[in-house]
């Protein structure tokens, strides 16, 4: 898949909805695809229907969707990684500037897609989340989840929060088991 492909289709849609073990999803496209082609990260969709703000969406804009990967990062989190990389980070003034710069990346992504919703009046809530980093961060010296730095370091080589959990992974990013195909056998 090329990085500007982001068409889905309502097969991918059961796969996430699967992933995820739920039911609404506002999504916008799929952004990765694991090497066995089902969605791995998707694009949230800021319009939540009706006129509504997807505030999942505004915070997060890319969601992690793949079971396997969840697991592993969500382990990496357990065992204090969170803390452990932002210490890193935060100990080196151009690794931090490296950081700095995702954040920034992700602060005008948020604002182009919000601002792309045309004459919609944005609420003040929203707006404080537009204002803030990956993961919707207000500090962004600090890091709030490893899953998002994930996610938008797959799109953009600053996130350094990002690339050492995709190295503490062993950059095995993707299953052995397929465990995706189990989405298709059920539907």
């Amino acid at each position: 898949m090329t990085r500007n492909d982001y068409s889905y289709n309502e097969a991918d849609l059961d796969v996430v909805r699967w992933q995820i073990d739920r039911e609404s999803i506002f999504a916008s496209g799929v952004l990765e695809r694991c090497a066995y082609g089902y969605p791995r990260i998707i694009l949230l969709d800021i319009d939540a229907g009706g006129g509504k703000w997807n505030y999942e969406a505004v915070s997060n804009v890319f969601w992690l969707t793949c079971p396997y990967l969840n697991e592993r990062i969500h382990q990496l989190e357990q065992v204090g990684y969170i803390d452990r990389i932002g210490e890193f980070i935060n100990r080196d003034i151009s690794i931090a500037a490296k950081m700095e710069s995702a954040h920034a990346h992700m602060y005008f992504f948020r604002k182009r897609i919000c601002n792309a919703a045309g004459d919609a009046t944005i609420p003040a809530e929203i707006r404080r989340v537009m204002d803030a980093g990956v993961g919707g961060a207000r500090d962004t010296g600090s890091l709030k989840c490893l899953h998002a730095h994930f996610c938008h370091y797959r799109v953009c080589a600053d996130n350094v929060a990002g690339m050492i959990a995709t190295r503490l992974l062993d950059n095995r990013i993707d299953c052995e088991e397929v465990r995706c195909r189990n989405a298709v056998k059920r539907n």
